[in-house]
This record gives structure tokens, sequence and C-alpha cells, in this order.
């Protein structure tokens, strides 16, 4: 990490800091920056544990309804979103365990399957967009075929950028399990990222 990435960390965890010691004393904002600053991120880790758009969102909600519920009980030792990923891995989890029923939406232009094009790039030929764009949609169908738990790692660690102990703390398991389950992850993914 350079100096002034290490800044910008810096600040934003000072920033979390005082956002929930202002939620603990009852302020409605400083839960609702918490809220904005990870609301997006939290629903990406619930929809590539339970795969399911809607109930992502539900559960996204729920984690943060619990979240504030529970303030009190949170340690700042850890990092408020560790917190807030452990609520959410428990949901998923429990949602997962139950029968889920069919919905069809028919609203929906697309799905997490279905990726948004990427827009061309200055910096590259329509090729090199079409090769990205390609190697994304090997990669989200092969993020599919991992296991809840296997996804859930993958995107703690490359997305949200976690350490393997804040990993370890939000799944419950054992440092070196992580970083066993984070080798079979890249491992699996790169047999399957391999061009047909």
């Amino acid at each position: 990490m350079n100096a002034s990435a290490a800044i910008v960390s810096e600040s934003s965890e000072v920033r979390e800091r005082h956002w929930v010691a202002a939620a603990r004393d009852g302020d409605p904002e400083a839960f609702r920056s918490l809220v904005q600053t990870y609301q997006d991120r939290l629903f990406t880790f619930l929809l590539r544990m339970v795969r399911h758009h809607e109930e992502a969102e539900d559960l996204a909600q729920e984690a943060f309804v619990r979240a504030w519920r529970h303030l009190d009980s949170y340690d700042p030792r850890w990092t408020f979103r560790t917190w807030l990923f452990s609520i959410a891995r428990h949901l998923a989890l429990n949602a997962l365990r139950r029968p889920r029923a069919t919905i069809l939406s028919i609203d929906s232009g697309g799905d997490e399957t279905h990726p948004a094009p990427v827009l061309a790039s200055p910096n590259g030929s329509p090729a090199d967009q079409a090769a990205i764009r390609e190697q994304k949609r090997r990669l989200a169908r092969a993020l599919e075929d991992l296991t809840p738990r296997a996804a859930m790692i993958f995107t703690l660690f490359y997305q949200e950028e976690m350490s393997i102990a804040e990993i370890a703390q939000t799944v419950g398991m054992s440092s070196g399990a992580v970083k066993v389950a984070l080798h079979r992850v890249r491992e699996t993914l790169k047999t399957r990222m391999r061009p047909a």
C-alpha cells in the first residue's frame, strides 16, 4: 500500500470510528453515513452468497437493522465493516438453510449473471474491450459455481480487501483455514477461467 492510500485508509477508519461512536450515542445521521458507506459492498457480498437479487437486498436491510439495534454489543477492536459483514454472513447462512420458493421478476432487464456491458475505454481497442468483457463473463460464471462460503471468502478478500484476520473473524474460521480456502478458490478460478 502506498503512502497516499494509507492516508486515505487511515482517514476513512477515523471517520468510521466517529460515525460508530455518534451512532452509539443515538445519532441516526451517523448511522446513515455507515449505511451509505457499506450498502453496495454488503449487497454484493450477500448476492455472492445467496445468488438471488431480492433476497440479498432483504438480507442487507436486515443486517443494517440488526447492527443499529445491537450497536451496544459492537466490539471496537474490530472494524465496523467486519462486525457488519459477520451479521450479514449469519443471516445469509440462515437463509440458505431455509427452503426457498422460486421467484420470477417481471421487471428485471438482467441479473448478476448477465452484467452490464463494459463501456469502451479511450485507452483500449474494441478488440481489447471485447476480450475484457469475455473475461468478466467467464469470471462471473466461475464465481457462480463456487460454494457460498468460497464466494464469500473471495468477495471479502478481493473486493472488500479485508485482511486474513478480518476474514477469519467475519466467517468464523481460523486464519490458516482462510488461507487454505483462498488458495483453493484461486486454483478453482484459474482452472475455470481458461478459455475453452
